[in-house]
Formats: C-alpha cells, sequence, structure tokens
C-alpha cells in the first residue's frame, strides 16, 4: 500500500552472493501516489551474512531518502529480526547492532521515520533491485524511473 501523504515508503533488501565475495543492496522509494521516486542497485565486495546485508540495505536506503531530501518515510523490511531490533531499539547483536545503531542514529534526521515488517511477496521490487546489483560492480541509480524489466513488479507492487 502506498503511504499516506506526506510520507514516502523506501522499501530495502539486500542479496548475499559468497561465490563473488560480494552482497548486492537494493533499495526503491515510492510516493503517496505509489510512484518511484528513486532506486539504486549497488555491489559492496565483502562477504557477511544475511542479517548484517539487511541492516546494511536499510541504512543505505536511509542514506538514499537523505540525498533525496525527503523527510518523512516509512521504511519496510522483510527480515524480522532486523526490524523487531529497530522498533525495539535493542541493538547489542555483536555482528550488525553498531549498523542498526547508526541507523537509529541517522532516523533522527527525518520528521518521521518508521519501520514496518513486510513478508517478501511485499518487498519484491527492492528484491529485484538488490539482484540486478550482481550484473555490475557500479552504483546505479534511477530518479523518477526504473529499469523496463522492474515495471511490472512496481505496478502489481502499488495494487
Amino acid at each position: 500500500m502506498p503511504p499516506i501523504s506526506p510520507l514516502y515508503k523506501t522499501n530495502f533488501d539486500g542479496a548475499l552472493f559468497s561465490d563473488l565475495g560480494a552482497v548486492d543492496l537494493g533499495v526503491v522509494i515510492r510516493d503517496s501516489c505509489g510512484l518511484v521516486v528513486g532506486a539504486l542497485a549497488e555491489r559492496i565486495s565483502i562477504l557477511i551474512s544475511v542479517a548484517i546485508v539487511e541492516a546494511l540495505a536499510y541504512r543505505r536506503a536511509q542514506y538514499f531518502a537523505k540525498e533525496l531530501s525527503i523527510c518523512e518515510l516509512v521504511c519496510e523490511g522483510d527480515v524480522e529480526v532486523i526490524i523487531r531490533a529497530l522498533l525495539s531499539k535493542e541493538v547489542v547483536h555483536l555482528e550488525y547492532g553498531h549498523v542498526l545503531q547508526d541507523s537509529l542514529v541517522l532516523a533522527n534526521d527525518f520528521r518521521i521515520c518508521n519501520f514496518v515488517h513486510i513478508k517478501r511477496v511485499g518487498n519484491l521490487v527492492a528484491h529485484f533491485l538488490a539482484r540486478l546489483a550482481k550484473s555490475g560492480n557500479e552504483l546505479q541509480v534511477w530518479l523518477e524511473a526504473i529499469p523496463e524489466d522492474m515495471a511490472p513488479l512496481v505496478s502489481r507492487d502499488s495494487l
């Protein structure tokens, strides 16, 4: 569902490619009409766990929202342990707690920054973007546009 105006919805996901020694991050930001205002796919050359990949994807989503001058957002992710930790503000996990702590500090820069756990089916656009980063080593950003092969996912997700 699109967020209520003036909120923007940020979906984020990460994909771990141990064969490449890399993780890929995907972020899509939509306005209250469901229109894409920005999307990105990025590769990071490190090998880590799925939970820390999701924590990094969330932090990247926040930075991307700030780069687009968005002040009110709802952040949706499909890894429950990360969303639960953000909601409880208990970020003591040895592996990814420092990333979540940084994310909570960043959240204070927004007028509104809510965290919501969703199922994978509700996060397909961000998941697609995370997998898309596998095909390139550079940061890919789209503003008010999306890759053509992603349009059906965005349309289905906006319903």
